[in-house]
């Protein structure tokens, strides 16, 4: 059962970041609410497969109401394969709907994306820190409504800090904080400015189970927009994510379908 001081970490940091879109708010700012589901498989011969499911609601130029608008869907698929215990390569797939919203001058479209990443993890006692580097083909459309290929560099820096146990195991609360920087290579699409955007997550994740865990973060995006690069937009976000991992291992399975 989730204990009750659990249940007002949650709440109190949901109710931070409502504040402080209202507080912060400004010109060409942006709120938005982004719930994802995440189901990994357990290592097969050291590589893994996951699936990736995620909506997003936004609202309009105002920062009044993240949920006012349904702006797209998105699903992903990755294989993953370990080297080491804390080196990981990955590969993944992903397809993105965006939704029209006339409102907010946007038209619908696709966007298909394949990527290659590289992650390091070290584990530090309480702290595990994470790096990931990353490199997106992407497939979208431009002003011209043709699609055109746009390649995407990332670089991810995050941490973990265990707040109730040291370990990341059932009943355990977590800190989440990371940093990601976005470089564009250029294209008719995205522009020709090198530096894209920086995104921050700061939130607290709870272990439901060993292979079950439920993060709530805040995220605050600094943008620069597409072809010239003179304009900007920022972007806060309430990030709601379910993850399931190590799915079809015989543990994952004991503790939900077969008495002890």
């Amino acid at each position: 059962m989730l204990n009750i001081h659990k249940i007002h970490l949650f709440v109190g940091l949901m109710f931070f970041f409502l504040q402080s879109t209202v507080l912060i708010a400004q010109h060409n700012s942006f709120t938005q609410f982004r719930p994802e589901i995440n189901i990994a498989t357990k290592p097969f011969k050291k590589t893994t497969f996951q699936l990736d499911l995620s909506t997003q609601r936004e609202s309009d130029v105002n920062a009044t109401n993240m949920f006012k608008y349904a702006s797209s869907v998105a699903g992903r698929i990755w294989v993953s394969h370990y080297f080491k215990s804390k080196v990981k390569s990955s590969f993944f797939f992903e397809t993105i709907y965006n939704k029209s919203i006339p409102e907010t001058h946007s038209n619908s479209s696709y966007e298909y994306r394949l990527a290659i990443q590289n992650s390091y993890t070290k584990p530090l006692g309480r702290v595990t820190i994470g790096n990931n580097f990353r490199i997106e083909d992407r497939i979208l459309e431009d002003n011209a409504g043709k699609y055109v290929q746009a390649i995407r560099a990332r670089y991810k820096i995050k941490m973990y800090i265990g707040l109730t146990k040291k370990n990341l195991i059932k009943g355990a609360v977590y800190f989440l904080g990371t940093n990601e920087f976005f470089f564009n290579m250029g294209s008719t699409a995205t522009g020709y400015h090198l530096f894209e955007q920086d995104a921050v997550e700061l939130g607290l994740g709870y272990c439901i189970s060993d292979y079950i865990t439920l993060e709530s973060l805040y995220n605050y995006t600094y943008r620069r927009m597409p072809y010239d690069g003179s304009g900007t937009r920022t972007i806060q976000a309430w990030q709601l994510t379910l993850s399931f991992n190590n799915v079809f291992s015989g543990a994952y399975l004991q503790g939900y379908f077969h008495k002890k």
